[in-house]
């Protein structure tokens, strides 16, 4: 073998060394791009129930996508919302209810979570969303 055949499956090499990382790379990107406007829609639509002004159906479909691209760790925390949400609302019985701070810190911690963040801040401060006044 010759140093030129020896360059040349180097280079051929490199490229498709390249080539694969940069796809794995782009693939990552794309994914992380796509929770995060997902994850703001719905931290949007659960601040709207913390303030007592929501809108269910949006509410409901961010929830149902949610399941299909999140980490396992959130699918099991919308699950477990989805259960208190439902109960408090048979509580209710028609009429108004409200969800707390504690009912969907769990939720978002694991969304911030899954986004590679950390939540200290949330246990020591306590979750408030900005609200309309």
């Amino acid at each position: 073998m010759d140093i030129l055949q020896i360059i040349i499956y180097t280079v051929i090499s490199t490229g498709v060394l390249t080539a694969f990382i940069s796809y794995n790379f782009d693939k990552k990107i794309k994914t992380h791009e796509l929770k995060l406007q997902k994850y703001f829609e719905l931290i949007g639509e659960i601040s709207k129930l913390l303030e007592n002004n929501p809108n269910y159906d949006a509410l409901r479909r961010i929830l149902n996508d949610a399941l299909f691209f999140s980490s396992d760790n959130v699918c099991r925390e919308i699950l477990k919302f989805n259960k208190m949400f439902t109960k408090k609302r048979e509580e209710a019985k028609g009429t108004n209810f409200q969800m707390s701070e504690d009912d969907i810190k769990p939720l978002i911690k694991a969304i911030r979570k899954d986004l590679n963040l950390k939540s200290k801040s949330i246990d020591k401060e306590g979750l408030r969303f900005f609200q309309k006044p």
